[in-house]
């Protein structure tokens, strides 16, 4: 009879272990699945291979992953330093708190109206969809929702006191990268400077080889024989990476400008060849000096001393820094060797 007992006792405890097993194993799929309503931290960002954002007005964005660098919407360089911003933010941002549910209605309808969505693919597959929404009531937090959940929730990234929403930019010309030329200094094959207002300071750099380089002065055509060649190449090298600040859109006042600079004399044009026969070209136009402008000496100035309007291939209108090309605006004697 004890036996018996004892073999009832047995099978007691090994049922109510079962028991105990399956409430938790179902307690354990229950908080996962919750967790995964929240999870917006995104650790493995070197898997990342493309992000496309929308938003409502419509506007759309794609960032492709090739090689070590990101291309938008296949076609232009994207600004790495945003993508590294972008992709810090995915990396670090997490849940910051619950939303109240009589705050959930005001939130989703929202973030219908001025929500973006955020498409995150690893390795080719479609891994992650975000929705990204307005700043919380202390601009501290983001409302943001993963697609699939049951709710949105407040996100922040911590040490970051600010809303995230800034960093999911639907602009392409915020995405594009700023660069005029982006190559292989040993990749350009020749290097024209002309100045309409000074031919004597003109010139062309020609490079046949590193060890074979010449500078031609454009009005006579006569080939310097005393050339410094650590300036020449570190001009070579500058020619390689020039950059523009901003892009000038349609709807800045001076774009309906375009045409009548485009028919004036600039101060300066360059065009960059490269070795496969791609022509670059930069142009440069004075930008009138603010009323009561003055210089050091007190005397008003005529032009804008820091910034110019500028044309990439007589196309794409930018503004110009002269901080920024002060190693690409130089005069022909810039290369004689004393």
């Amino acid at each position: 009879m004890k036996n018996k007992n004892l073999v009832y006792l047995v099978i007691l405890v090994v049922l109510l272990g079962v028991a105990g097993w399956l409430i938790t194993s179902k307690n354990d799929g229950g908080t996962l699945e919750r967790k995964m309503d929240y999870n917006f931290t995104i650790k493995d960002t070197a898997d990342i291979d493309k992000i496309i954002i929308k938003d409502k007005s419509p506007a759309e964005v794609t960032l492709t992953r090739e090689g070590k660098e990101w291309i938008l919407d296949n076609k232009y360089r994207a600004r790495q330093g945003a993508m590294k911003t972008l992709l810090g933010t995915l990396y670090r941002m997490e849940l910051r708190n619950f939303i109240p549910e009589k705050m959930k209605e005001i939130v989703l309808k929202r973030m219908s109206v001025f929500g973006k969505e955020v498409q995150i693919y690893k390795n080719g597959e479609l891994f992650k969809t975000i929705y990204v929404g307005t700043e919380t009531q202390d601009e501290m937090g983001t409302y943001m929702m993963i697609k699939g959940s049951d709710a949105p929730y407040a996100v922040h990234m911590p040490g970051f006191n600010g809303f995230l929403s800034t960093r999911f930019f639907t602009e392409q010309h915020l995405w594009k990268s700023r660069d005029v030329t982006h190559m292989d200094p040993r990749n350009i094959r020749e290097i024209s400077m002309v100045y309409p207002d000074s031919s004597a300071a003109s010139f062309k750099v020609q490079m046949f080889s590193p060890d074979s380089i010449f500078v031609t002065q454009l009005s006579t055509g006569k080939v310097l024989r005393r050339v410094n060649m650590v300036k020449t190449r570190l001009y070579i090298g500058s020619a390689a990476r020039m950059k523009y600040e901003g892009a000038i859109l349609p709807t800045d006042p001076i774009y309906a400008r375009r045409d009548s600079l485009l028919n004036s004399n600039p101060v300066f044009e360059i065009t960059v060849k490269d070795t496969n026969g791609k022509t670059t070209t930069l142009e440069g136009y004075h930008i009138k000096a603010a009323e009561g402008m003055m210089n050091d000496a007190g005397i008003e100035h005529k032009y804008d001393p820091d910034r110019m309007h500028g044309f990439i291939n007589k196309d794409e209108m930018v503004l110009l820094q002269y901080a920024g090309l002060i190693e690409i605006i130089k005069p022909l004697d810039y290369f004689i060797t004393p």
